[in-house]
């Protein structure tokens, strides 16, 4: 009991901690660069500072200094913490110490970062026959969902906003390539994803037909991690626990999985290959940049890895 309360209390403290210095939910980030604004991420960044509090024996996030968070990095890695996680951790505390250490110097960041690997740039993306694989694995409802992603490069969260055209518009504060989804047949939805974006996506008839055979009568207010809230219009399978069931699924199948994340992989790598043609790399890259939510072209490279 004594175990929970302490928990409970470092989650309320990197709470407020977090929201004090880093909520920048909804926010533009040429507004505040060095603030929060996905959702993910910052509920991401409260769980893991109570976690890391709590494995370090302090009860207050305050007393967490330079020489403790070295430490707690160097367990984990003794642990096997996968190095985008150990990357994550270090990234959280650097952010905590920031805040806190009123003499930090980059020399104590140095430090941190020697302990994490370089990020690997494995390609993480599935073939058609590798997600049918996983598909026989899943039920008739989470299908669909798999379905959709892989066909649309959606991100798991985004599964659960998806709108028809005439009922929400995309991001007016962004500027959008009218050439978006050249080569493509089919119907135009808008998705909510990182950062709060709102844009367009194309489902294929099909898929969209068997979409609408979910329409929800009325849309109803679900949570998904971290009491994440969003309207949801159909009845399909997104978020944290489409994820989850993604891997395991996979792995089953497969062997491995690279998460429900990879279906974008093969969604940037189908357009730039196979689904836009007659035009100059540069323009490709720009626009399957846009299609998946990024208005960096050389995003898009991360998910272009031959």
């Amino acid at each position: 009991m004594k175990v929970d309360k302490i928990k409970k209390n470092l989650q309320s403290q990197s709470f407020r901690f977090f929201n004090q210095h880093y909520n920048g939910l909804g926010s533009n980030k040429a507004n505040e660069p060095d603030k929060l604004r996905s959702h993910s991420s910052f509920y991401k960044h409260i769980e893991k500072a109570a976690f890391a509090a709590e494995k370090m024996g302090v009860k207050r996030l305050k007393h967490i200094t330079v020489e403790l968070a070295q430490k707690y990095l160097e367990d984990r890695r003794e642990k096997g913490i996968c190095q985008k996680s150990l990357a994550f951790e270090r990234l959280m505390l650097e952010r905590i110490l920031a805040k806190l250490t009123p003499d930090y110097k980059l020399a104590q960041v140095t430090e941190i970062k020697k302990t994490v690997k370089p990020k690997s740039e494995s390609n993480r993306a599935y073939t058609q026959q590798q997600v049918e694989l996983i598909m026989s694995r899943q039920s008739a409802y989470t299908k669909l969902s798999t379905e959709i992603a892989f066909n649309a490069g959606l991100r798991a969260f985004e599964l659960l906003t998806i709108r028809r055209a005439n009922e929400a518009l995309p991001s007016s504060h962004r500027k959008w390539r009218d050439d978006l989804f050249i080569g493509r047949d089919g119907v135009r939805y808008i998705v909510t994803g990182k950062g709060g974006l709102s844009r367009t996506v194309v489902i294929s008839h099909e898929l969209s037909q068997r979409l609408e055979e979910r329409r929800l009568n009325t849309p109803v207010l679900i949570k998904d991690r971290h009491s994440k809230k969003v309207l949801q219009h159909y009845a399909l399978s997104g978020g944290h626990k489409f994820s989850r069931s993604f891997s395991k699924a996979a792995i089953k199948t497969l062997g491995w999985s690279h998460g429900a994340h990879g279906v974008r992989f093969s969604y940037a790598q189908e357009r730039m290959n196979n689904g836009i043609q007659g035009m100059y790399h540069e323009d490709k890259q720009c626009i399957v940049s846009q299609e998946m939510g990024h208005f960096r072209p050389e995003i898009a490279n991360r998910y272009l890895t031959p």
